[in-house]
């Protein structure tokens, strides 16, 4: 087993994976690049099995990174546990002429270049992965106030509700008018 603290610019190349696999696990890695921050360092591993020109991973993953809530706007801390199986092939065998539609299979699949496997690089597409669409702090966020921008987790903000007077409210009164006329 390998270990390594920081996996920046560390990977394998592809003649050197043994026939039974590589197996390298890492602790403390954070440099994800500039766009993602790491609350709590990765740790995890890596088994690699060469086939051919391919290269079969099965990884885990556990750290946390820091996101920025949709609705209130509010940093808060997102914790990653994750284990992954993907496929390495060449980004030369790439026939990138051609348009195709995936299968489910083929997207589990990532690439490589110059015979070289980059962890930094694999890692990172794994976090990226593992971000929700809609990142959230918590379910029930109520997010921020839209006259005063307070976050209304924290609490109910100073501002007047104001309603929106409805195009059909003319009808309820209406309506009301109606009723009194009927029952006097």
């Amino acid at each position: 087993m390998e270990k390594d603290r920081s996996l920046t610019g560390w990977g394998v190349s592809v003649e050197d994976i043994p026939p039974e696999g590589l197996s390298v696990t890492f602790e403390e890695f954070s440099d994800l690049g500039e766009d993602i921050v790491v609350s709590k360092p990765f740790s995890g591993s890596l088994f690699l099995n060469k086939r051919g020109i391919e290269v079969k991973v099965a990884g885990t993953l556990k750290g946390a990174i820091v996101l920025t809530c949709d609705r209130c706007l509010a940093e808060y801390e997102f914790p990653i546990e994750l284990s992954f199986n993907l496929i390495l092939r060449p980004r030369s065998s790439l026939r990138l002429e051609e348009t195709k539609e995936l299968s489910l299979e083929e997207l589990d699949v990532s690439f490589y270049d110059d015979d070289f496997i980059a962890f930094a690089e694999l890692l990172r597409e794994e976090v990226m992965l593992a971000i929700p669409y809609k990142t959230l702090c918590r379910e029930d966020c109520k997010g921020i106030c839209q006259v005063c921008g307070k976050n209304l987790n924290e609490g109910p903000c100073s501002c007047k509700v104001f309603k929106k007077s409805s195009p059909f409210a003319i009808l309820k009164d209406l309506l009301s008018t109606s009723k009194e006329m009927e029952g006097g």
